[in-house]
């Protein structure tokens, strides 16, 4: 009778050890690092400044002195953006991201990677601001409408800070950039996805880790 205790266990043991074996041989096979592929996200770029602007008038702008004084006045803050990345239709990951410094004025710096199983894949990147765009008033401005001016306004200043502000928004990230590319990744190969700032886009390239 003492050894029926012992069998019951015995049997208990090996039930529990049966079911580890077939739920070990079903739960997916993990590459080791060297056999799997990387998708790796490098890029910095400027956020977009995002604006509210109103036209000062004349009485407003003789209070100012005279190296200070503009026809329109800008209140604003750097844009956020969001970063999507697919792979086969899948979102792999969703981020919020923003400039550095205090003000976050400064350049955003991207670095993320993922591990993919060798063979053929589709990846998406989007980059998309979540900010409203500047003011119409301001974006008029900048697009080279002539704007009223003074007796006492100097064309010339306000060509510079014209041509200053184009120069500055060629710097800063669009408000949306997208990547779509199908690639067939080897063991150990990495996708790097960058920024171009002077085509203003993203591109992609492959090598090794």
């Amino acid at each position: 009778m003492r050894q029926f205790p012992r069998r019951a266990a015995a049997a208990l043991v090996a039930v529990l050890a049966l079911a580890a074996i077939v739920a070990l041989s079903r739960s997916p096979y993990e590459l080791a690092d060297g056999d799997r592929a990387l998708l790796r996200l490098s890029w910095s770029g400027r956020p977009e400044r995002i604006e509210r602007c109103r036209r000062l008038s004349d009485e407003e702008i003789d209070k100012l002195p005279a190296h200070m004084r503009r026809r329109v006045e800008c209140e604003g803050r750097a844009a956020r953006y969001a970063v999507r990345v697919l792979r086969d239709g899948t979102t792999l990951s969703v981020d919020t991201v923003t400039g550095g410094g205090l003000r976050g004025d400064r350049a955003i710096h991207m670095l993320r990677e993922y591990r993919l199983e060798p063979g053929m894949h589709a990846i998406g990147v989007e980059v998309a601001r979540t900010d409203a765009a500047r003011s119409d008033e301001r974006a008029e401005d900048e697009t080279g409408n002539e704007t009223e001016v003074r007796d006492d306004d100097r064309p010339d200043r306000v060509t510079r800070e014209r041509d200053e502000h184009r120069r500055q928004r060629q710097e800063r990230l669009p408000a949306r950039l997208r990547l779509d590319t199908t690639v067939r990744m080897m063991p150990g190969t990495v996708l790097l996805i960058s920024y171009d700032p002077a085509g203003r886009r993203l591109v992609a390239s492959t090598g090794d880790r």
